[in-house]
């Protein structure tokens, strides 16, 4: 950790071996209904594993590569065991169908204002 590109890149190499897992974990509870507890620790354990083998036995391959795959693996993994468990939709999942998700003119206004500031500064310091 001698200087600050070997820390961050310590940093990205650690984390990179739960960030699949907890990506994975968030999207599939909160857009698909028949994931189960089962297959959340599936791909959180996943993860950490798979992650640590293509450290160990692939240590050349790029952080972002390892990332990718090791969050496929994990999806796979989370799907195809909350599917085995055969549960089908879980009781306490959230019915996206019942929330009102329209905005009022002033919350549009505001918010293309603001995109627009952003883009002007963007622009003008680029």
């Amino acid at each position: 950790l001698g200087n600050f590109d070997q820390a961050f890149q310590y940093i990205q190499d650690f984390t990179g071996f739960f960030t699949p897992g907890v990506v994975v974990i968030f999207l599939m509870g909160i857009f698909w209904k028949k994931a189960t507890a089962l297959g959340a620790i599936g791909a959180a354990l996943g993860s950490f594993f798979i992650s640590l083998g293509f450290y160990l036995y692939l240590p050349s391959m790029p952080f972002m590569d390892r990332v990718g795959i090791v969050f496929l693996a994990c999806l796979t993994i989370g799907v195809v065991v909350s599917i085995a468990q055969g549960q089908g939709e879980q009781a306490k999942a959230i019915d996206y169908e019942s929330v009102d998700t329209s905005t009022s003119n002033s919350f549009n206004l505001a918010a293309a204002v603001i995109a627009m500031l952003l883009i002007a500064l963007y622009a003008t310091w680029w």
